[in-house]
């Protein structure tokens, strides 16, 4: 375990392995010709496959940017991609692949299946979202927005607010999606009462090239990012421990009530300016060093930007919040 996070510098190769019966140059061809018939993108004007043959057992993978986040899901995809591309046999496959779509208990291999097969295979998902079994409706909606039809928007934003155990694999289909309407579903869920809804779909809208026309950020001096969201939904501050630091408030600018003073790390000190002040008063004794002071509104805006101004970093700051929350502030 890396307490403070690592990243990793030399990439893994990623693929498939031909079991031994089958191992031949011919059938590694085969199956790699098969894959970039189905999977590909353009690198400038160039068309790019995403399979090559390098060995007679080991066809190497590389990421198609639609699956960037979702590589577990590219792999199982893959390697339901028949050999034989399409074929007089495709029509019979699609309608009992179909059939099996329809029964909750197979519906997800299905749906992984037909998603293999391409853009053949959208009028039978097409049938699935509308379907008034919630979690063939999912499946199907899944499948679809990795084949970025936006059929898929309305049943995935339905997930993500309604069923808990598909609101992550929900989230990040509807992040992946290049439309609009993509984009406004999950600003949506951003007035869900769920946390877990409204922070997840804060950072998929984050991670996405069109960001900037819903999220506004405020760089901190010490290296973090605030988040201030309008939400419809009760008052609630989410901090990052994971990935990048950042703190999201979400709701109307909520206000800082201290009593007397707060100790929090670092040396810091906040305090009304004077009893019944709408100012706060923040101080950072640091032995060797000169004393820092602030005077800001007191507000969570307010707070978190004295905290910065008088050297207070990330880690202190989520201190400073988790304190007053303790206390009621």
């Amino acid at each position: 375990l890396v307490l403070g996070g690592g990243r990793v510098q030399l990439e893994r190769k990623l693929g498939l392995v031909i079991r031994p019966d089958y191992q031949h140059v011919k059938i590694a061809s085969q199956i790699a010709s098969a894959i970039n018939a189905r999977f590909y993108f353009f690198d400038g004007s160039t068309r790019t496959g995403i399979a090559k043959a390098v060995e007679d057992d080991f066809i190497e993978i590389q990421v198609h940017p639609r699956y960037r986040r979702n590589i577990h899901r590219l792999m199982a995809v893959v390697s339901m991609v028949s050999p034989k591309g399409e074929s007089s046999q495709t029509q019979v496959d699609l309608v009992e692949l179909g059939q099996r779509m329809n029964e909750p208990t197979t519906s997800e291999e299905a749906t992984l299946r037909l998603e293999a097969m391409g853009q053949s295979a959208v009028p039978t998902l097409l049938a699935g979202v509308n379907s008034s079994n919630r979690e063939i409706r999912f499946y199907a909606a899944q499948a679809l927005a990795y084949l970025d039809r936006t059929e898929a928007v309305t049943p995935l934003m339905e997930a993500a607010r309604d069923e808990s155990a598909f609101r992550y694999p929900a989230l990040i289909a509807l992040e992946g999606m290049e439309n609009r309407s993509s984009l406004e579903a999950l600003a949506s869920l951003m007035n869900q009462p769920s946390i877990e809804t409204r922070y997840g779909a804060m950072r998929s809208i984050r991670r996405r090239p069109d960001r900037d026309s819903v999220l506004r950020s405020t760089m901190m001096p010490t290296g973090y990012r605030y988040y201030r969201i309008a939400s419809e939904a009760p008052p609630f501050i989410a901090v990052s421990l994971s990935e990048l630091p950042e703190i999201v408030c979400f709701g109307d600018d909520c206000e800082v009530k201290i009593d007397e003073f707060l100790l929090g790390p670092s040396g810091l000190v906040i305090k009304p300016s004077q009893p019944g002040s709408s100012q706060l008063r923040i101080s950072r004794f640091v032995p060797g060093t000169e004393d820092k002071r602030a005077e800001v509104p007191a507000t969570i805006d307010g707070l978190l930007t004295g905290i910065a101004s008088v050297g207070g970093g990330y880690g202190d700051s989520i201190a400073v919040l988790r304190a007053a929350k303790t206390k009621n502030y």
